[in-house]
């Protein structure tokens, strides 16, 4: 009677799928997205790494503590064993992370910060990194070379016997998420966070203001957030009928800390947006004397580009931007501070008395495509430039505050502002160009909340991000250092659950993540193909939603 009750279980054990009680399921290096630059497998005959629940993973150094947290937090949801933690290594059984700022891999730029460095054998794995930066890379990717099994506790899992060497190919690796017209748990924005890592970026760009919210807890201004950070309802662009669907929500300084402390501990940093001239109407209802009119404002209920902006010609909305900056910069210790500067109309600064005047203090001339209001907005920005620098720190900017969507150029920003090139790729090339520090992240391949994007179906919506040219043909070798990056962004006006968000962002992160992080001399996408099947099956493992009509290209195979 015994036997009989045991037997389906007995039977479902030695039928899993994949995988049986003495099968051993062994992981691929070369699985592993981003690519690695240099995947050299053992010798011939070597023996793999078997993984045991006697395995002890360990550290050389007491900052790597948290990092081999996160290593056996993985190995456990991969392999179903939770693995010992020391600081004292084992002769044989172990895995090992250690810094090591100079490794001799015979590879140019593999010094850098975030480069790491993997060896594996039957003894034990040595993780070791330029940083602890590094050694998180290095973790992600042993993480990610082991397979995805449906029964991970009936498997014993290996490890080839192999050597990574490992950097970026680009300092600069972002995502932006848009929380001012959609809220965000804390929850869910560290979940993103682990989404982030887990495709080797190390910025998070967060945009806490919009016309339609303000996200971020001001002590000295408590209406931004009392007031700014709710809203009825949404307007529908076709009817323009109210929804009756309120949106509120913010996040408290300290949660906003929290969320900085645990990206850090990602090997992520946060960079704030406080977006503005433009985009700051939520500010203007809580505090209508920053605006040409005085008012009365209201939190926008409507998407779009809203005339309503800060007068920039008072000198209390200096005042109010540096105050802002600086409870921001407190929170915040990223060395990039995001100040917007898009979409700013300036049919109220034609028209307003105070920044007519501050226009002819300043002595602004119009010049080709630059009008006097263009200049005053180089002169806002570039006042808020010289500001972050005195603390430390660099800003970043949409490139409307140097060029337009004809790709004129009709503004003077400080040449120590970053450009953020999101009209093209030619807005990036612009700044470039003109000797500025730039990042790509053009609509039409980048913006993955874009209807133009989103329209595009099955493996072409891959195709379209991996086309993206991120060394553009024509840039000198001096411009082509310029550019710090890519990255890409979701605007919620479309976005208000997470099923969607993560349904516009994967797989399409894994592509961009590659362009991002591997040499370009590896790309390829029918090599990548195998790849991103791999990270789709991750994705499922975790309960991500991902936009699986790519896989009609794995049927084909």
């Amino acid at each position: 009677m015994i036997f009989r009750r045991l037997l389906p279980v007995i039977l479902a054990f030695f039928l899993l799928p994949g995988c049986s009680q003495k099968e051993i399921v062994s992981g691929d290096f070369t699985l592993v997205s981003p690519l690695p630059r240099n995947v050299a497998a053992g010798g011939i005959g070597e023996d793999p790494f078997i993984l045991s629940r006697s395995t002890v993973i360990s550290f050389s150094d007491v900052s790597l503590r948290d990092a081999a947290g996160l290593l056996a937090e993985g190995l456990e949801e991969a392999t179903g064993l939770s693995l010992r933690i020391s600081d004292n290594r084992p002769r044989k059984n172990f895995i090992l992370l250690s810094l090591d700022s100079a490794p001799d891999t015979g590879l140019e730029g593999f010094q850098q910060e975030e480069s790491y460095r993997i060896g594996c054998d039957a003894g034990g794995i040595t993780v070791s990194g330029g940083s602890v930066k590094g050694v998180l890379h290095g973790i992600q990717t042993l993480c990610k070379a082991l397979p995805v099994v449906e029964r991970p506790e009936a498997c014993r899992f290996a490890l080839p016997a192999a050597t990574v060497y490992d950097y970026p190919e680009f300092p600069y690796r972002a995502f932006m998420l848009d929380c001012g017209r959609h809220f965000f748990s804390v929850s869910y924005i560290k979940e993103l966070i682990d989404i982030l890592a887990l495709h080797n970026l190390n910025y998070f760009h967060w945009h806490l203001t919009e016309d339609q919210g303000w996200r971020l807890e001001i002590k000295k201004y408590p209406k931004l957030t009392e007031i700014g950070s709710s809203r009825p309802g949404t307007r529908d662009p076709q009817t323009d009928k109210l929804d009756g669907i309120p949106v509120s929500g913010f996040y408290t300084q300290e949660e906003a800390r929290e969320i900085v402390r645990y990206a850090a501990g990602r090997g992520i940093t946060v960079i704030p947006e406080i977006d503005l001239p433009g985009h700051t109407q939520a500010a203007l209802a809580a505090y209508p004397e920053l605006g040409c009119t005085g008012g009365p404002y209201e939190v926008a209920t409507r998407y779009g580009v809203l005339d309503d902006v800060l007068c920039v010609g008072k000198d209390e909305v200096m005042d109010f931007v540096k105050e802002v900056l600086t409870e921001v910069m407190d929170i915040f210790p990223s060395e990039y501070i995001h100040l917007g500067g898009d979409e700013c109309p300036k049919v109220r600064w034609e028209k307003c008395p105070d920044c007519q005047r501050k226009i002819r203090e300043l002595g602004l001339k119009a010049s080709g495509s630059k009008t006097r209001e263009e200049l005053l907005q180089s002169w806002f920005s570039s006042q808020l430039e010289a500001f972050l620098a005195e603390h430390g720190r660099r800003m970043i900017c949409w490139n409307d505050v140097l060029c337009d969507w004809g790709d004129k150029v009709v503004g003077e920003p400080s040449k120590q502002t970053v450009i953020a090139g999101w009209m093209r790729t030619a807005s990036t090339e612009i700044a470039v160009r003109e000797g500025y520090d730039a990042i790509l992240c053009p609509v039409d391949y980048c913006y993955f909340s874009n209807a133009a994007v989103n329209r595009i179906t099955g493996i072409e919506s891959i195709r379209r991000v991996y086309d993206l040219p991120v060394r553009p043909e024509g840039l000198s070798e001096a411009g082509q250092r310029h550019i710090l990056g890519v990255e890409a962004c979701i605007w919620t006006e479309r976005v208000s659950e997470t099923d969607s968000l993560e349904w516009r962002l994967l797989p399409r992160l894994s592509t961009l993540s590659e362009l991002q992080w591997s040499d370009p001399a590896q790309h390829d996408i029918g090599a990548y193909l195998p790849r991103l099947r791999h990270m789709a099956d991750i994705y499922g493992s975790r309960g991500w939603a991902w936009k699986t009509d790519i896989a009609e290209a794995w049927e084909q195979e």
